[in-house]
């Protein structure tokens, strides 16, 4: 996003210069990859993000801003200048309107988030897609006795982050993300819409979305300016979804589907599974969840299930630990992941994340998921210093 546009929306937002709440976070994070890469790159790779975070409430107006700036050492394509939040929200009886940037997250599952399209997803910022860039909207929400309605138009449209040549994790061929390709001839100044509703009825939760605009997940063909390139595709698109959670004592079990027209024939794709929690085991303060999902991908042959459990020891620390493995029958693939945090005193806190690809049927022919990544076992180290605190 330019310079010039930031100042623009800043003007937007006289509360801006009468914030006086200043939070966030800066942080240093170390990825230390066991193999060279594929393509050459090095094993280590070292970054630093700041993000801080002005907050500002009164009378019934909340204005929030928060950019994010981060630096890496190796790869010059996951440099970046964000907005992330950048919003006005005004509250009155039943109604809420937000306009300005902002991130929206939809869905209840774990390991895949389906329905889960406002935001775009900085891909060079995470391998499970868990981050998300700022994007522009004007959000309106009635929360009245049938449910709450959210009904977004989304201004503009924010392409993918990838990993550049020298960067990891990332695809074997380079993708010319200077060049990407629009369906629309509006390309990159669309504006989409979306609408959700979603309800409690006791320890059922659900929720009923549809959006119509410009996809977030782009496709790719040969690149019009570098033959040896790859340029993202960003289609049209149609996609309807359902979100479900009901609760039954310690056991939620969820689901997510979504169908999609617009990219070539019309798919069907889903999560579903459940979350079991044990309270205190063994008479301790520690919580013990497990964790099984599966999916589905009307586009795969084959879609992988992943079991894993996660660790609360509910201290003062709030250490958490989250672990699984990913098991693809048909392709026999094999992952397991790693995500674990704890606080360290009022200031600072400290998350390590880690990802190893198994591929040791090599011969099997069916496509594979992880076929670009086997070189990229990595573990990576993350020290955060929270502002404000």
């Amino acid at each position: 996003m330019s310079l010039y546009k930031v100042v623009f929306i800043l003007i937007l937002f006289p509360h801006f210069v009468l914030s006086t709440e200043i939070i966030g976070e800066y942080s240093v994070d170390n990825r230390y990859f066991f193999n060279d890469g594929a393509q050459g790159q090095k094993k280590r790779h070292s970054s630093f993000t700041f993000s801080p975070e002005i907050f500002k409430e009164e009378n019934n107006t909340i204005f929030h801003f928060k950019p994010k700036l981060r630096k890496d050492n190796k790869d010059a394509e996951r440099n970046l200048l964000d907005i992330q939040e950048l919003y006005q929200l005004e509250i009155l009886e039943n109604k809420e309107i937000k306009y300005g940037i902002s991130k929206e997250f939809w869905g209840v599952t774990e390991t895949s988030h389906r329905v889960d399209i406002i935001n775009q997803i900085d891909s060079s910022e995470s391998f499970d897609g868990e981050e998300k860039l700022g994007q522009p909207m004007i959000k309106i929400s009635y929360d009245e006795d049938w449910g709450l309605l959210d009904i977004y138009a989304l201004i503009g449209f924010r392409e993918r982050t990838f990993s550049g040549i020298n960067g990891r994790l990332r695809m074997p061929m380079t993708i010319d993300s200077d060049n990407p390709i629009y369906q629309s001839s509006l390309k990159n100044k669309r504006v989409d819409f979306a609408i959700r509703w979603s309800n409690y009825y006791d320890e059922l939760e659900v929720a009923l979305s549809h959006f119509s605009g410009t996809s977030r997940e782009p496709r790719y063909l040969q690149s019009r300016k570098d033959l040896s390139m790859i340029s993202p595709l960003y289609e049209l698109i149609d996609q309807t979804g359902i979100e479900m959670q009901y609760l039954w004592g310690s056991l939620a079990i969820k689901a997510e589907v979504i169908s999609r027209s617009g990219q070539e024939d019309r798919f069907t794709a889903a999560t579903y599974g459940f979350e079991y929690t044990q309270v205190g085991i063994l008479d301790t303060r520690i919580d013990l969840g497990w964790v099984i999902e599966a999916n589905h991908d009307d586009r795969l042959e084959s879609s992988p299930a992943v079991v894993g459990t996660r660790i609360t020891l509910n201290d003062i620390a709030d250490t958490q630990v989250l672990s699984g493995f990913i098991y693809n029958e048909r392709s026999e693939e094999l992952g397991f992941l790693l995500e674990a945090s704890r606080r360290i005193g009022n200031c600072c806190s400290i998350s390590i994340e880690g990802m190893y690809f198994d591929d040791t049927n090599e011969d099997n022919n069916q496509f594979k998921l992880f076929q670009f990544f086997k070189e990229d076992d990595f573990l990576r180290i993350e020290l955060i210093y929270y502002l404000g605190d």
